[in-house]
Order: structure tokens, then sequence, then C-alpha cells
């Protein structure tokens, strides 16, 4: 039987099961789809034919692993196209279209361990004073750094906000985070004071306030997607820090990173970011207690003593 139904067709299936039952992220539903197609290529290498269900095997994991490993990936990148692979298999186990599962007995690499860059908070203000605001573009781009920073929202849910989110009486805005899952984060007095100055701005432009229904983000009339907003965000970065940092997901970390320096308790951390388990907030402790050191040994007198 396996041996007539195309992997291509199950794949299709177990990413709208993903996107339905699980609430995937369009995101989300791409990079697995990438990542099952990427075996799907390995396994055509290997033999040029219709690749079915019955080349889901033990065998070919292993060598798809393998070929990974000798091509130079990093131990991140495999492991996590041996989870959804593993996904996958589970999922196809479940539906009763394999006997077995393939994955039992496979193990993923041992992930190096990486601590999230950061910004300080002098060049988090040096890199908002170099953006101009002259033009509504300008405020545009001043107003995203800033809600980036002082929210810790992610760049998918960044390009979803609405203005219909934000609620300026209680000083909130609604964020849709992973798996449909909002969460009401608060809007500090710097971020709302930039929020009013581009309000400004687009009604001198347009002459007329937004539509709540309306995005808040537009470029050249269109929302943002993913890629175009990270080109933005990384070209006023480079302005005020090195390029390891010139990403909207340093300006997240940097939001848990200050936060905890300043004494905030973990467990709030975790609400204001939507982490769905507290281990996931933990590395911003080791982040924290790293930056603290090197501030000690920068700046106190009896660090700096041979």
């Amino acid at each position: 039987m396996t041996e007539r139904i195309l992997l291509h067709d199950w794949i299709d299936v177990f990413l709208r099961n993903l996107q339905s039952e699980k609430r995937g992220s369009e995101h989300t539903i791409a990079a697995y789809r990438t990542d099952l197609l990427r075996f799907v290529e390995y396994v055509q290498q290997r033999g040029n034919k219709a690749i079915t269900l019955a080349d889901l095997t033990r065998r070919e994991i292993r060598g798809f692993l393998s070929q990974m490993v000798r091509d130079g990936y990093r131990s991140r990148t495999i492991a996590r196209r041996l989870s959804c692979l593993r996904l996958f298999a589970k999922y196809l186990v479940r539906e009763e279209v394999l006997p077995a599962n393939p994955m039992i007995g496979i193990a993923s690499p041992r992930l190096e361990k990486r601590l999230p860059h950061f910004l300080t908070q002098n060049e988090i203000e040096q890199v908002l004073a170099l953006v101009p605001i002259d033009t509504l573009t300008g405020r545009r781009d001043r107003l995203i750094l800033e809600l980036f920073y002082s929210t810790g929202v992610r760049i998918s849910e960044l390009i979803q906000l609405h203005w219909n989110h934000i609620d300026l009486q209680q000083n909130t805005i609604r964020v849709t985070g992973k798996r449909n899952k909002t969460r009401i984060v608060p809007l500090g007095q710097a971020v709302k004071v930039e929020l009013m100055n581009y309000l400004d701005a687009s009604f001198k432009v347009f002459g007329q306030q937004p539509d709540p229904n309306d995005p808040i983000f537009l470029q050249d009339g269109q929302p943002f997607t993913r890629q175009k907003l990270a080109r933005m965000v990384r070209g006023h970065l480079l302005k005020g820090t090195r390029p390891e940092n010139a990403h909207p997901h340093a300006l997240r970390h940097s939001f848990a990173t200050h936060l905890l320096d300043e004494g905030a308790d973990l467990m709030s951390v975790k609400e204001l970011l939507g982490h769905a388990s507290l281990s996931t907030t933990q590395i911003y402790t080791h982040v924290s207690a790293e930056h603290l050191k090197q501030v000690y040994r920068q700046t106190h007198p009896r660090a700096k003593r041979e």
C-alpha cells in the first residue's frame, strides 16, 4: 500500500492538519514544508523516481542526517529538520498509513548553547536618535523600532497589528501570538508618544484618521512582509550596533534582558513575551547574569585590579 502513496500528498494533508488543529502560523507551515521537501529532494537524488511513503524509512532518514552533517549544516538546523520529520512520522502512524514510526531510535544532535544577542540601552537610544522623523516614513520606522523594544513583540505579531488592537485609554495593545493566542501588553509612555506622533503625521498626509480595521504599518500601501520589515529594521540597527545584533528579534531579546536587569520577575517576563513555557524564558536569566558580570568587570575598581 505505502509503495503507491506519494509522500507529497501526505505532506499536504499533514500541513493542513497542522494549520487547522494546531493553529500553526503561515510562517511555521512554510518552514515545515521546506524541511520536509528537503528530505524528499535527498531521496530523489538517490534514485530518479516518485517518492512514496515506502521511502520514509529509518535507513533513508539516517542517510539524510549523514548528508546534512557532511554538507556542514549547523546542529540547530539539523535538529529542526529531524524534529519536523519526527512530527510528520508520528502523524502518519496515528493515521495508520505507516505501520511503525521510522524516527524511533534516531537522536537529534546536541545543540550548542547560544545566548541571545541584545543591544545595550545606550545602543537603543543611539539607534532611535538616528532615525529621521521629518517624514511619515521616518515616523513609521521609529515607531516600529520603539514597539519592538518597548513591548517585546515578535516580527509576525507586529505585522498583524491593526489600529483596533490599540487601547489608548488603558495604554495597552492586544497581540496575537503563536497558535493564535492573544495577550495584552502594556504601552509605555515613550512608545505612546511615538504612536501619537505617527498618528499626527499620518493625518497631515492623508487628511483623515486611519480605519480601525486597517494594519498599522504599511509599505507602499501594502502590509509589510517579514523580509521587507526585517530589512528595514536591520538598516536602522546597523547605524548603532554590531551586525549580529541587527535584526528585529534582537530588540525582543533586549526587551527581556533589560527587564530582568532592572529587577522584573521571570514569570512576568514570560507573560509579556507570550512564551508557552517558563523554560523558554529562563535563557534570559543567563543573558542578564552575563551582562551584569560584564558591567561589573568594566566598572568596579576592584574588578580591574590584578
